[in-house]
């Protein structure tokens, strides 16, 4: 009985414990062209091992050589509407919420890997109550993503970048943009997921495994 209660006390407070913390930092993600849909390109990442790489609200698209999959509802029920301007994905197409933070999950993990999370946040439509806002990652104010002027530009999104390493197979992170000290919900246009952990050089992994054969050697002497 004892040795039960016990096991149901670790597996609570496993299934409680907090995930890890990401480090989050953000740049703007500069455009061209007049109503600026054209993203520059050589500005996302791609050093790493493919993880996840969406077209948040939109259909799969290539750009500048990645290959981005269409929606997967990654915010699940929380945010249904999405968006589509005329324009190069994946800036034209993502997904909104109204209030209040919204929380993306990553599954799948390798516990100890270390991973890049790279976030379009983008919205130049340039329309009154649009341009100005700023989009938080976890709470942290990133800046901000929505610079166009109606008519003229889309101006500059922003690339909001996170890095962390897993400490379970699940993660979590929020996503709130505001209009001033307004909460108008999660906003996200692209997702890029890399899992960044070095492989071993196979001279390093050799050398390592003829030094244990070698002790294992004169163990037995």
């Amino acid at each position: 009985m004892k040795n039960t209660i016990i096991a149901a006390t670790l597996a609570a407070l496993a299934g409680s414990a907090s995930a890890a913390t990401i480090s989050w930092s953000s740049t703007a993600y500069t455009t061209n062209g007049s109503v600026g849909q054209n993203l520059d390109t050589g500005l996302f990442l791609t050093t790493g091992t493919e993880f996840l790489v969406e077209n948040v609200g939109g259909s799969a698209a290539t750009f500048d050589g990645i290959d981005f999959t269409a929606d997967s509802d990654l915010f699940g029920s929380a945010i249904t509407n999405t968006f589509h301007q005329s324009g190069m994905e994946p800036s034209s197409s993502g997904r909104y919420g109204s209030s209040g933070a919204d929380t993306i999950s990553l599954s799948g993990l390798t516990i100890g890997q270390t991973y890049r999370i790279q976030a379009l946040v983008f919205d130049g439509r340039g329309s009154a109550g649009i341009t100005g806002r700023t989009v938080s990652f976890d709470g942290i104010d990133q800046g901000q993503y929505a610079n166009g002027v109606s008519g003229v530009t889309w101006g500059d999104g922003l690339l909001v970048t996170g890095t962390f390493t897993a400490d379970a197979t699940d993660q979590d992170f929020t996503i709130e943009a505001f209009d001033g000290a307004s909460s108008v919900g999660g906003q996200l246009n692209a997702l890029l997921v890399h899992n960044t952990t070095a492989i071993p050089e196979p001279t390093s992994t050799a050398f390592v495994g003829l030094a244990g054969l070698g002790l294992l050697l004169r163990r037995r002497r």
